[in-house]
């Protein structure tokens, strides 16, 4: 029906130009006979006025010209590309604007002008022409309102439900259009090429010159992007870290995420955006994450690694996981504010404090069960230290990257050193030394822990998935490896207090070293009651600062006994803290089977469990979980219901 309206719209204003088109026929042939009839000698000096159709034709087509073989590839160019813009946003919007305008105003210049050019035997595609327009004047108005209602979506900091699917669109009917433009273009520029010069025969090479003009500084622009050359243009004058401001605000900032200070992070930056990334504190207040707004919420004050790096995707699967490309780094380094202090965990042999080689080799290769191997990597120009030496030390992660395949995604692994061959073999002989001084009651020789380790120790899942880190690692020992870090910031642990872990399966990897740490603070804590701070210290040669005024109650899921990775750090508590004067550790495994010894539950995470547990006073100072996608998804909910407040709730 649509359709025949505006055939009927344009058979009639066809019919109108062809009765205007006859008058001024039989004008000029009037004219032409009483032309004959006048004076030779008389001359008439009043030149004609130009025709109102033909300005209005002219706008029409310099207009569309203007903005549809220029500025819309800006905008456009600006939106995709324009990352390391501020306000990229507005200025899509603007040039977008300056292109939808002119375009809306030609065309109905065109509907309601009395006349045209004469087309020399191209009505048809003038027909098409006219109602390709109609059409596209339609589809405008519609991708404009949605653009309105997307930024709106962006912008806000709440959860936009299918904000995703309403970027597709708006993506794609933009393709649409721009290609249709493009054709409008083509039709328009074609009718003009051939109408006017010599009676319709006009230069065919002129137009497709500048038809492929309209196309080819695109291609070009696109082609420097896909290989790397503007990418490379703006690292070098782009990527330059922010020197540190000075400003009172950066620096209590800076001093506040140092010092692990919740409270004042909340209470005077609850309106900046800051995330740290590589150790770097970024200040990304400014700026519009293209996902939307809320992304930034949900992310801010953590580290962001695993997201920029496409390794997994928000915890609540409000966004699904994306590699980023180079620009996003390049815009995060240009916000740098400040650093955190970075801990040592590897030491350069020789003279040269300054030994910045990263190519390790992947050495040795353990299975501790059907999925999951412990990875040893040596580098000859490096040491790696055993212990860290405060329970502030514990979370950082090294980051790896291949250095054999460029299909291989960059992924991150936190620090193991507990799981070291060394450190297993020392954790044997501590937990034989304590039952030997508590049940024997004598003094037995203290076993001497390991200065330095041989490799620097992972643990990685396998996961069949194509071209994924964990599988392309379990297939290539032998071959080296680009490692970076450590990096990221602690757990966060207090000196004293209560603190709740949720791990499933891999989850708890992260919290290996700080249970040991609480292992050994145990048996130095028993030793130093039983027999002094002399006998004490010789389970201290590095001068650690053990601490067992942190209560830590552990929730820890497993399919299966095979899935107990550290359980000789887990167990060993449970049965040595019985000595002291109060509970460091509290473990709940959910497994469906029994074990001696050990609190089991068979229940699903719930409010009913966790109240079970955890009771109703939740004087906890902090949440800390680490799994499966799901159970992050599912566990914070349930906190919330329980009471538990946003900022004490932290993935890891």
């Amino acid at each position: 029906m649509f359709i025949q309206i505006l055939f009927l719209v344009l058979t009639l204003q066809k019919s109108q130009t062809q009765k205007v088109n006859e008058q001024n026929t039989q004008i000029t042939f009037l004219e032409n006979q009483n032309f004959k009839k006048q004076d030779p000698y008389e001359i008439n000096y009043e030149e004609e006025e130009p025709s109102d159709s033909n300005v209005f034709f002219y706008f029409h087509q310099y207009a569309n010209f203007i903005t549809w073989a220029i500025l819309v590839d800006l905008g456009i160019i600006a939106n995709r590309y324009g990352i390391l813009i501020q306000y990229k946003i507005e200025v899509h919007a603007i040039i977008m604007t300056l292109v939808i305008i002119p375009s809306v105003i030609a065309e109905f210049f065109m509907i309601f002008a009395d006349g045209e050019p004469e087309l020399y035997g191209q009505e048809s595609l003038e027909d098409i022409h006219g109602l390709l327009g109609f059409f596209f004047l339609g589809v405008i108005i519609v991708q404009v309102i949605g653009g309105i209602v997307l930024k709106f979506c962006i912008l806000s900091i709440k959860m936009q439900n299918h904000l995703k699917i309403k970027s597709i669109l708006h993506i794609y009917l933009g393709y649409a259009i721009y290609i249709l433009g493009k054709i409008q273009l083509g039709f328009g520029y074609y009718l003009s090429y051939t109408n006017a010069p010599n009676e319709g025969q006009g230069s065919l090479t002129s137009f497709w010159c500048v038809y492929s003009l309209m196309f080819f500084w695109r291609i070009i622009f696109e082609f420097l992007y896909q290989n790397g050359k503007i990418y490379q243009l703006f690292k070098q004058q782009k990527e330059r870290p922010r020197q540190h401001s000075g400003t009172l605000q950066d620096s209590l900032l800076i001093q506040y995420i140092e010092q692990n200070e919740q409270s004042q992070l909340i209470n005077e930056f609850q309106n900046k955006f800051w995330v740290i990334f590589n150790n770097e504190i970024i200040d990304l207040t400014e700026f519009v994450h293209p996902g939307g707004q809320y992304i930034w919420n949900k992310v801010k004050g953590r580290e962001i690694s695993r997201f920029l790096y496409g390794s997994c995707g928000l915890e609540d699967e409000s966004a699904k996981q994306y590699q980023h490309t180079k620009n996003a780094i390049v815009l995060l380094k240009n916000n740098v504010i400040g650093t955190l202090n970075s801990i040592a965990f590897t030491i350069p042999i020789g003279e040269s404090a300054e030994n910045t080689c990263t190519q390790w080799k992947l050495n040795t290769i353990t299975i501790l069960n059907d999925k999951t191997s412990y990875f040893g990597f040596l580098n000859p120009q490096f040491r790696i230290i055993s212990q860290f030496t405060s329970i502030h030390s514990f979370g950082k992660y090294f980051q790896l990257k291949s250095l054999e395949s460029k299909n291989i995604p960059i992924r991150q692994y936190t620090c193991v050193s507990s799981m070291a061959p060394e450190n297993v073999e020392y954790r044997r002989e501590l937990v034989k030394y304590v039952e030997s001084i508590v049940n024997n009651n004598q003094q037995a020789k203290a076993p001497l822990q390991p200065k330095y380790l041989n490799e620097l120790p992972m643990i990685i899942k396998y996961y069949d998935s194509q071209n994924g880190f964990s599988k392309y690692i379990h297939n290539h020992k032998g071959e080296f490896y680009d490692i970076q870090g450590p990096y990221g910031p602690p757990h966060g642990i207090p000196n004293r207090g209560k603190i709740v872990i949720i791990s499933g399966g891999t989850g708890i990897f992260p919290f290996l070293d700080l249970l040991d740490f609480l292992l050994k603070s145990i048996t130095y804590s028993i030793t130093l009651n039983k027999y002094g701070k002399q006998i004490a210290d010789n389970l201290n040669p590095y001068d650690c600062q053990f601490n067992t005024n942190v209560h830590v109650t552990l929730f820890f899921a497993v399919a299966n006994r095979s899935e107990l990775i550290g359980s000789d750090i887990l167990f060993p508590i449970i049965q040595i803290q019985k000595h002291l004067e109060k509970e460091v550790l509290r473990l709940i495994i959910k497994i469906r089977e029994k074990i001696d010894g050990i609190e089991t539950i068979n229940d699903r995470y719930s409010k009913e469990m966790f109240g079970r547990v955890l009771g109703n006073n939740l004087d906890y100072q902090r949440y800390l979980i680490c799994g499966p996608p799901q159970m992050q998804a599912s566990v914070p909910p349930i906190l919330r219901e329980m009471g538990v407040q946003d900022h004490l709730i932290h993935f890891i």
